[in-house]
């Protein structure tokens, strides 16, 4: 289980490159896990076919977050919980017994705009242009 980093809630921008460092050492398994699950990708990839669809955002919302919150919550809570952990400050098991709208307001406090807008941008980048395999700096 993750050692709590912080003692109290910051969004991922505003992190220091060593703390950023220390907090992705800590979800970069449950990140992946959630990433590489297929229910999880398939609530996603409707949620993506929904909006290039015309539908509106209230339809297209309601289906992801029916299929997603379920995937999420019944084969990812435990990576869900490490997530919050790391970024909160707080204990797995303090997560686990809080009430549900503490969980909310500990998620809108961590939620990072700008940090998703930055892999947005870099998703569409790397999809417009193939990638090129990274070279060392010239010394």
């Amino acid at each position: 289980m993750a050692a709590a980093l912080r003692e109290e809630s910051m969004k991922l921008s505003e992190m220091s490159t060593g703390e950023m460092a220390d907090v992705l050492v800590q979800i970069a398994e449950p990140v992946a896990n959630i990433a590489a699950d297929p229910k999880i990708t398939a609530a996603l990839d409707g949620y993506s076919k929904a909006q290039k669809s015309g539908k509106t955002v209230a339809e297209t919302f309601g289906k992801m977050i029916g299929k997603l919150a379920p995937a999420l919550l019944q084969t990812r809570r435990n990576d869900v919980y490490v997530i919050l952990s790391v970024l909160t400050g707080k204990t797995i098991a303090e997560i686990d017994a809080q009430k549900f709208t503490q969980t909310i307001a500990d998620v809108k406090s961590c939620w990072d705009s700008e940090l998703l807008d930055f892999f947005k941008s870099a998703a569409a980048s790397e999809q417009a242009e193939p990638s090129q395999p990274l070279q060392p700096a010239a010394l």
